[in-house]
């Protein structure tokens, strides 16, 4: 198995949602007709805020994506049709679907393309724990909390197996990024990346570890097996701009413990 990145991320992941206010764009300031429908139209602006969250994960986690070119025209592009709408509260919540539909499909494809690339782990055929099954649940009941429910071919979370705290029976690390709930785009993932639970044998699976990240990963060494996640840039504040930060949870006696160390981001 190799090592690398990370929810994504989700990655990051998968659908993040940006800091900020009610719509992208200060509504105080807001003088085309687009615009101004923008901040008056609750649901719009909801859509707004929406999309801005999807976007901001290309800049928040730009190695995950193509060039900075093509999705500043594609940027360029959206708002070029969002003025046509003028006014059109219709025209301009059918952009708003339109361009969240393609965020969602091109940041979902970009994350699996580089986890298949960096992280050839082949998936998960042996049959599931019950308590490893039981973390998977709460993600549905999670969702359904907020008023939805989990997407079909899109209700699984993904799965890593291996050895982690050395007791010869396998531990699960389980990502939320694939799973996508019917009510809400950012239902496991944030500005932090998406949901990753690490849940080991020798605590029956029932006390995981919770992080948020993205592109969880299993490296294997003489000295066992750690797991790795792409976590935020926070945790690493002496990272320059070219850098990635990176989790790295590691077992010995039978207790974790978990490092953080910038490296230079993979290019896509």
């Amino acid at each position: 198995m190799r090592a690398l990145l990370g929810l994504m991320g989700m990655v990051l992941m998968l659908l993040v949602a940006a800091p900020g206010q009610a719509a992208s764009f200060d509504c105080s300031k807001a003088a085309a007709a687009d615009e101004v429908a923008v901040c008056r139209d609750g649901v719009t602006s909801a859509l707004d805020s929406e999309m801005a969250g999807l976007f901001y994960a290309y800049d928040k986690v730009p190695m995950l994506m193509g060039a900075n070119g093509a999705r500043h025209d594609d940027a360029e592009a959206f708002l070029a049709d969002r003025s046509k709408c003028g006014a059109d509260i219709t025209c301009l919540r059918k952009a708003y679907t339109d361009r969240i539909a393609a965020l969602k499909t091109q940041l979902g494809v970009a994350m699996q393309q580089f986890s298949d690339l960096q992280n050839q782990v082949p998936p998960v055929t042996a049959p599931i724990p019950e308590g490893v099954e039981t973390l998977i649940s709460g993600f549905a009941e999670q969702c359904t909390k907020l008023g939805g429910t989990l997407n079909s071919g899109a209700d699984r979370p993904g799965l890593l197996s291996a050895d982690l705290d050395g007791d010869g029976v396998a531990d699960y690390v389980i990502n939320a990024q694939p799973l996508q709930c019917s009510n809400s785009a950012t239902a496991f993932c944030g500005n932090g990346g998406c949901q990753v639970l690490i849940a080991v044998s020798s605590e029956k699976f029932a006390e995981p570890i919770e992080a948020l990240g993205g592109m969880p990963t299993l490296v294997q060494a003489e000295t066992g097996t750690t797991a790795r996640l792409w976590v935020d840039s926070s945790n690493c504040p002496k990272a320059t701009a070219a850098e990635a930060c990176w989790a790295t949870y590691a077992w010995v006696g039978g207790k974790h413990t978990v490092t953080y160390a910038a490296e230079p981001a993979p290019a896509m």
